[in-house]
């Protein structure tokens, strides 16, 4: 049985880390977030995801079809959502551990539930889905001193953070930018293979050793 392909086999730790994780859409970034998350309840850390592309219902019920113990990590405040999306929508079931956003451009609410969460736990692994869509709802400037805040947090509290970004989305300067800020940065590519399609990932570079060629996801 072959080892799922994951960030946290192919760089040596990822504790203090804020990690940016770039490809074009389609390029199994959302796959590789799911086993982020995977290996952080594996490893008895509590998860933080702050949704912009997806509901809360819609993210619990892909994490259904993983075979995740959802209802579990739910009961015992493990798993915990920020969800800026589903307010439109007006839920009509009380979501659970979920803390809803009113104004999806609204950094200072996202920062302080973010600070409360990060506050009550010494491990914790926050996932961002997706950063693209953060920067188009607020201004650049907001966003890189919304994302310097959050690295000085997990650092100091050695936590960690996954921020997906479909490449071409944003400008370049932003994007130049984010690389001066972060301690990691992953990639994912779709190439065409004789065997068929293979998804593929690497560590462009991070702190800690780290595995640097493009590795399939398997």
């Amino acid at each position: 049985m072959s080892v799922k392909t994951s960030i946290d086999i192919l760089v040596q730790n990822i504790e203090s880390s804020l990690i940016l994780m770039l490809g074009e859409s389609g390029t199994a970034k959302e796959e590789m977030a799911f086993r982020f998350l995977e290996d952080g309840l594996a490893k008895k850390e509590s998860v933080l995801v702050v949704l912009f592309a997806h509901s809360s219902l819609d993210y619990i019920g892909e994490l259904k079809k993983r075979k995740i113990a959802v209802e579990k990590y739910l009961k015992d405040g493990t798993l915990n959502f920020i969800d800026a999306i589903s307010f439109r929508s007006v839920p009509k079931e009380k979501l659970r551990n979920t803390i809803m956003l009113e104004n999806a451009s609204d950094l200072l609410a996202l920062s302080i539930n973010l600070n409360d969460i990060s506050l009550k736990t010494t491990k914790l692994r926050i996932i961002f889905d997706q950063l693209s869509l953060i920067i188009l709802y607020s201004s650049p400037m907001h966003v890189v001193n919304f994302l310097q805040s959050l690295a000085a947090r997990v650092r100091q509290r050695k936590q960690s953070a996954l921020m997906l970004l479909d490449t071409g989305v944003i400008d370049d300067q932003i994007e130049k930018t984010l690389h001066t800020i972060v301690d990691m940065v992953v990639e994912t590519k779709r190439t065409e293979e004789p065997s068929g399609v293979q998804q593929l990932v690497r560590i462009k570079f991070a702190k800690h050793k780290f595995e640097p060629r493009w590795v399939q996801i398997v």
